[in-house]
């Protein structure tokens, strides 16, 4: 009598549930169950795992195929199994087509994968063995470039990373032509594109719906246009940097020639050029744009975030001003702050909001946490310029009224602690404490004291996160500290000088209150008050073996530590 089998949709949703689950290995072993499994699990397992590398399901089983100890040996040899079976599939040399399952590529994790071997000759030559070999490109002329076992020829990775994409993307465009079916891919990364492909690779990818690009400078208006006519969903933009001579007009001409209001989230993580004229350009997509993140930007683009009146659907806002530019150019005119100060309180959506290195940040916040319809649920202010007493005292009295905050970070205003030392506003203090939803609390760049820590810790049961600084605090803290069962990183600055006693029933006192997985982190432990070698080996046992956590301690100014780095600097 033949054994009963499972139908193959139950088998769908289980290998589905796996992959939500990223339950890689197990997935893996489903798929050398037989031929019928395999053809569900592959497709999970490679829809998931190719933007990480490090952790594909493979494993558990490439030792079975190559002995490596070095953990980053082993690693790279899993990111070149993963990319060579990959991309062969691309050439049909598969038994099935794995790059057909990819829901995100991302080439720079294979860009890292060319870096990491180009000076292991054994791993060069098995990745671009066989059919491979049409993918090698050397710098300069092959012919010309020897190299030996010693010194190999270096890759030229922009263009083989270029051949790879080219090949999958052609193929998969193909596979789903042929069968009828829809592309599975939906976000392509790169820390480099040709600018020339660009439009041809996106008028392939019907199905795009986010990309991440390290230069933002490479995108133009025919890229634009071949996502406005191919890529229906596209919706997400993040580069990491945007700083050739002319980004600002060429990034306004890439909005405006998207589809209108189609993007929704615009990322820019590092230096740009980016100006008002970008900005403006964004109003195009002001009713669907719901992430705005804005860093590193000039000072008198800072100057100009009145243009973005008309984006007042956003649900998350970032904005920075390079840490660096001084040049004083971003301090808004009594006209600009109202406007822009009008235009954040009128995104009435607004859950998250960061505000680091801008000036005026306190007189901006004011109003907007005095916004009835506006429940922020993060809060980040980093690196203001100090204002009036009045306002100063309005906008830390109108936190309180933020009660559905999660997160929340206050840093001092040019990371000088003496001027945000929180005994001096007593109002910040109470509507930290009135904030009872908090998880995440960073005051690490805030002198905090001992009364300050002892009241919202009692006040706020829910933290998971704490850091502060400060100045001396005392072994009366850790006792309220304990209390917090759900506390998993606690991390202090702030000078300490507590006794191995106390610690030992802090940790204690963690335990009976079900706290697990915890990691404290004393950064500023007074020297004169330095634990014994035994002492530390007791306190990180009790912590791995009772709270399945970690406990770290740090001595900056120790006399001792101090001369020992003197003494081997001379040598």
């Amino acid at each position: 009598m033949d054994r009963p089998t499972l139908p193959q949709d139950i088998l769908l949703l289980i290998c589905r549930e796996l992959g939500a689950l990223r339950e890689f290995t197990t997935l893996y072993h489903c798929s050398t169950v037989s031929r019928r499994v395999a053809s569900i699990a592959v497709e999970q397992l490679y829809g998931f795992v190719i933007g990480t590398p490090q952790h594909t399901p493979l494993s558990d089983n490439i030792h079975s195929i190559l002995e490596v100890n070095d953990s980053f040996i082993f690693h790279t040899v899993q990111a070149v199994r993963l990319w060579r079976s990959i991309i062969l599939s691309s050439l049909g040399a598969t038994t099935y087509p794995y790059c057909a399952y990819i829901r995100a590529l991302s080439l720079g994790s294979l860009v890292e994968c060319l870096y990491d071997i180009r000076s292991d000759w054994t791993l060069r030559q098995f990745f671009f063995e066989g059919l491979m070999q049409d993918f090698l490109v050397l710098q300069g002329d092959n012919d010309s470039v020897k190299g030996t076992r010693s010194r190999p020829p270096p890759f030229d990775n922009p263009r083989i990373t270029s051949r790879c994409a080219d090949s999958i993307i052609h193929y998969i465009k193909g596979l789903a032509d042929s069968n009828g079916t829809t592309i599975a891919l939906t976000h392509l990364e790169a820390s480099v594109f040709p600018r020339d492909t660009l439009p041809t690779w996106f008028s392939r990818l019907g199905t795009l719906t986010s990309l991440q690009i390290q230069d933002g400078s490479v995108l133009g208006v025919e890229t634009a246009n071949a996502i406005a006519e191919s890529c229906p969903n596209f919706a997400e933009l993040t580069c990491f940097h945007c700083s050739s001579d002319t980004a600002a007009e060429d990034m306004a001409a890439f909005f405006l020639a998207l589809r209108p209001n189609t993007l929704r989230r615009f990322e820019v993580h590092s230096r740009n050029n980016l100006g008002e004229v970008t900005l403006a350009a964004l109003n195009t997509h002001a009713e669907s744009l719901k992430v705005l993140d804005l860093r590193s930007l000039l000072a008198s683009t800072v100057k100009s975030l009145h243009v973005l009146s008309q984006c007042t659907a956003l649900e998350r806002l970032l904005i920075e001003r390079e840490a660096t530019d001084r040049s004083g150019l971003d301090i808004f005119n009594e006209e600009e702050l109202a406007k822009v100060t009008k235009w954040i309180s009128s995104c009435e959506a607004l859950q998250e909001l960061s505000l680091n290195h801008v000036r005026d940040a306190l007189p901006i916040l004011k109003q907007v946490l005095q916004t009835p319809k506006i429940h922020l649920e993060q809060l980040v202010i980093q690196d203001y310029l100090s204002a009036s007493e009045e306002i100063t005292t309005a906008t830390w009295g109108a936190l309180g009224q933020q009660d559905q905050l999660k997160l929340l970070t206050i840093a001092s205003p040019y990371h000088s602690l003496d001027d945000l030392v929180l005994s001096r506003y007593p109002e910040l203090t109470d509507s930290i404490c009135h904030l009872p939803n908090l998880t995440t609390l960073n005051l690490m760049q805030t002198s905090v004291s001992s009364t300050e820590i002892r009241r919202i810790a009692t006040a706020l049961p829910r933290l998971e996160e704490l850091s502060f600084g400060g100045g001396l605090v005392i072994d009366s803290i850790l006792e309220p500290l304990s209390e917090l069962s759900k506390l998993a990183t606690l991390s202090i600055n702030a000078v300490t000088a507590f006794t191995f006693d106390s610690l030992q029933n802090f940790a204690q006192r963690l335990h009976q209150a079900g706290n697990r997985n915890i990691r404290v982190e004393l950064l500023n432990q007074w020297h004169e008050a330095k634990l014994t070698e035994r002492e530390e080996m007791r306190l990180t046992e009790y912590f791995v073996d009772y709270l399945d956590g970690q406990i770290a301690i740090s001595y900056p100014n120790d006399p001792e530590e101090l001369h020992e780095v003197d003494f081997s600097d001379s040598e």
